[in-house]
């Protein structure tokens, strides 16, 4: 126990240090102790995910905080045992078969996914990245936890940098905005997938930028590399980015037309899925889309969980998700809403979003886009492909709220850029 305290402080003071250093966390004349404030709130956040999973979710192998890191203890032991089966699960080379089944996977819970599809598992990708941390932490969860709490900073940091919405005047409710409400805090500080998200979320925006706007060719491999690591970590998020990265990339040819592009960009990705649905079956969008829907809806089922808002599965084909998608985005925008089985965190996230649906439509009425309407071309259109996305294939609202988190950052973006001129918290 001594040992993990001191492991705490070390990792802390060490991250902290780092912020203290790195040039990523000083601009807009914000100051990095702000940034450092941040961080520890996030690893506070941490111990109370920890507090919530231990306490309120028994079952510690359905546990979202737990699941990955025990299962990658499994591997972790395999470094000493077989570095070559170590290596070979690590970078998912030759690494399948009934040897590997015995000696690693049926030691584990979350290798296979419960409903399995053609679609990449994305579980594995963490299960390797705790395997890789375990080398370092000594078997401490949340030495796990800080470092994706570092991740995620690093993260939404780049963001900020990326879209600058920050006014004078407005720092540190801006950063609050961005950083401190209470789903985008607690989601992004333990150890999840929307740590690595963000991270991987934050390069890819921020390399594009560079490589379109100021012709940096230079981070060109780096963009490749981030949207590569998106893509194992969360897909859907990358598939949602797609349109906006190919409108803003049009920016390449002309300033103008910003609507154009990302409509025309928008309308090339989906001819694209319409061929790929054609010529590759095992693709088909909507095919995929309904799949995943109606398995979240039995295991929803099957878990009991109180928060299943809309039990209708689907027909895989187009027609049968176009008609669910109007309904879809509006279960997207609006869930989690309170029902008798709702407990005290689902009474939470509905305050939550019903505040920063209010704000929203205060910064849209109050505010004008001005010079950054490219921005806000690229987070309107980012927002709505991921939330319908989302909303088609997440009718479970305490998944939702989770899922909707790298969304709500953008939002929070949107406002910031809308509301150009001086926002003080006695005007809100």
């Amino acid at each position: 126990m001594a040992l993990q305290y001191a492991l705490i402080a070390i990792y802390s003071i060490g991250f902290l240090f780092i912020i203290e250093k790195w040039s990523l966390f000083q601009f807009n004349t914000i100051n990095r102790k702000w940034f450092q404030i941040i961080f520890i709130l996030k690893i506070m956040a941490g111990f109370g995910l920890y507090w919530i999973y231990t306490k309120h979710y028994t079952v510690r192998s359905e546990a979202d905080i737990f699941k990955y890191f025990d299962d990658s203890k499994v591997m972790y032991e395999a470094f000493f045992d077989s570095k070559k089966h170590f290596f070979q699960m690590l970078f998912g080379v030759n690494c399948e078969g009934q040897e590997f089944r015995e000696l690693y996977y049926d030691n584990m819970t979350n290798w296979y996914k419960t409903y399995d599809s053609i679609v990449f598992n994305n579980n594995r990708t963490m299960i390797r990245i705790n395997a890789i941390l375990h080398l370092i932490s000594f078997g401490s969860y949340h030495i796990h936890s800080i470092v994706m709490c570092f991740f995620s900073l690093i993260g939404t940091t780049l963001l900020l940098k990326t879209f600058n919405p920050i006014k004078q005047g407005q720092k540190i409710l801006s950063l609050f905005l961005v950083f401190l409400l209470p789903s985008i805090l607690l989601w992004t500080s333990g150890n999840l997938k929307e740590a690595l998200l963000f991270l991987f979320l934050g390069s890819t925006v921020f390399c594009l930028q560079q490589i379109v706007s100021k012709k940096k060719w230079i981070y060109c491999p780096l963009l490749l590399v981030s949207m590569y690591f998106l893509f194992i970590t969360k897909y859907y998020v990358l598939i949602a980015l797609l349109p906006v990265m190919l409108g803003y990339s049009f920016k390449l040819f002309t300033d103008r037309l910003i609507g154009l592009r990302y409509l025309s960009a928008l309308g090339i990705c989906l001819i694209a899925a319409f061929v790929i649905s054609g010529v590759k079956p095992d693709y088909h969008f909507a095919g995929l889309i309904a799949g995943k829907r109606n398995d979240m809806i039995r295991y929803a089922e099957k878990m009991d969980a109180k928060s299943l808002y809309d039990d209708t599965q689907i027909e895989r084909n187009w027609s049968a998700v176009m008609s669910c998608a109007p309904k879809s985005m509006v279960n997207a925008i609006i869930q989690p809403l309170p029902h008798s089985k709702s407990n005290v965190f689902q009474w939470i996230a509905f305050i939550e979003n019903l505040l920063i649906l209010s704000f929203l439509i205060y910064c849209i009425i109050r505010g004008r886009a001005g010079p950054e309407r490219e921005y806000v071309w690229f987070i309107v259109l980012f927002v709505a492909v991921l939330y319908l996305i989302l909303g088609l294939t997440t009718p479970v609202a305490g998944a939702l709220v989770r899922y909707k988190v790298p969304g709500l950052v953008m939002l929070m973006i949107l406002c910031l850029l809308l509301h150009n001129k001086k926002l003080s918290l006695k005007e809100m």
